[in-house]
């Protein structure tokens, strides 16, 4: 469902009555109970090097890869000023430049996944020339960037991570110190098979053609978003760049508690020390520029269009809610990380404006009753696929 500017704020403005449904608060639970393990089990019995000391926390660098990101929640580098080249922002004569965020959403990825495969059916997808994504978003953005070509790719590692199951430590081992309670060995595989060397060629080739394609995760350790610039890395001399790339998507999609957090070793002053990165989703919903900075303006004579696809619902959902603790604290929690989605499309939505950018919010329609469940049933995901797909082939 596509929902223009003016009506994404309205839905972003409307009071919140929303609550969960049945199946939601079932799945609720079991993320409390997550919660709960990782309150108890903290990171124990991940291996790790020293965490960077907090002083060193804004020097702390990859060894051998460059200037290849940022914080989330500062301004620093403009749009401008991570491309390789600049020429897609100051070219004379005047061009459409056309932008693509993807949201994280967890299985509902497969919404993102079926619209980008309809709009490549119905004719008029761009080529994007800025791609953003954050954790099930950060799987799928290396392959909107790269373009339709990669639609088979796509579309096969989906389907191949919908039908994996691979039983993890479980919660008993979780109370006692195991850093997660599921195995990250299927998405390890869907990465490895969505980034090979071929295709991290392509990303360098058009990251020095200008084009931008920007992942997030979160440093927990610094309790802060990371902005990578994956284009940067690509085009690096780093031995490791392919490793590195991986390694990156892998935590942008690690659910704390869940999945075991990914370590990426840095060096600061000298001394190497390693940072705990996890789901890029604890601190931001959707990515695009640094926070305080601006999108850059489209130069007279052309326009700039960015599509945010959020792989989730953003209306309220009303259902009646048992007065008990653990009714409304189920029911809270996933309200709460729909609502600071909310937020984060309207400071988006408002960059767009004051940059005159056209802005186009893509969601599942609420027709369509979405689960938290980090492993739902396969059917469930087959549906949403059509359902995206079908939405992306009438551009709706």
């Amino acid at each position: 469902m596509t929902i223009s500017s003016k009506r994404a704020g309205g839905i972003i403005r409307r009071r919140e009555h929303g609550v969960l449904s049945r199946l939601r608060r079932a799945v609720a639970r079991t993320a409390l109970l997550s919660v709960a393990v990782l309150a108890l089990a903290g990171c124990a019995g991940v291996v790790r090097r020293d965490a960077v000391p907090a002083q060193l926390t804004n020097v702390a660098e990859v060894p051998g890869a460059g200037p290849i990101r940022f914080w989330g929640d500062e301004a620093t580098p403009s749009l401008e000023k991570l491309a390789a080249s600049t020429r897609f922002f100051s070219q004379r004569q005047p061009r459409n430049v056309n932008s693509l965020t993807l949201s994280g959403g967890g299985a509902n990825g497969a919404y993102g996944v079926g619209y980008l495969l309809g709009w490549t059916a119905r004719g008029d997808r761009p080529k994007f020339d800025i791609v953003t994504g954050i954790s099930v978003g950060a799987l799928i953005a290396p392959m909107a960037f790269l373009g339709t070509t990669y639609d088979a790719r796509l579309k096969a590692v989906f389907m191949n991570l919908a039908q994996s199951r691979a039983p993890g430590p479980g919660v008993l081992a979780g109370i006692f110190g195991a850093p997660a309670v599921a195995s990250n060995r299927p998405l390890k595989v869907a990465i490895a098979d969505l980034i090979d060397q071929q295709a991290l060629d392509a990303i360098a080739r058009e990251y020095g053609r200008g084009r931008l394609l920007l992942v997030g995760t979160t440093n927990l350790d610094a309790e802060r978003p990371v902005v990578w610039n994956i284009g940067a890395i690509a085009a690096s001399d780093n031995p490791d760049r392919l490793e590195l790339v991986r390694s990156i998507l892998l935590a942008s999609a690690a659910i704390p508690g869940v999945y075991p957090p990914v370590l990426i070793n840095v060096v600061a002053n000298g001394t190497r020390y390693s940072e705990l990165h996890v789901d890029g989703g604890v601190t931001q919903e959707v990515i695009l520029v640094p926070e305080g900075a601006s999108i850059p303006k489209a130069r007279s004579g052309s326009k700039q269009n960015l599509y945010l696809i959020y792989n989730g619902v953003v209306q309220p959902e009303w259902s009646a809610v048992n007065p008990t603790a653990l009714s409304l604290v189920a029911r809270s929690i996933p309200t709460l990380i729909k609502y600071l989605g909310r937020q984060d499309i309207a400071a988006l939505a408002s960059k767009a404006k004051a940059s005159g950018v056209g802005f186009h919010l893509i969601t599942i329609p609420p027709s369509f009753k979405t689960t938290i469940d980090i492993l739902p049933d396969p059917k469930y995901l087959d549906q949403l696929f059509a359902v995206g797909l079908a939405a992306g082939q009438a551009g709706e």
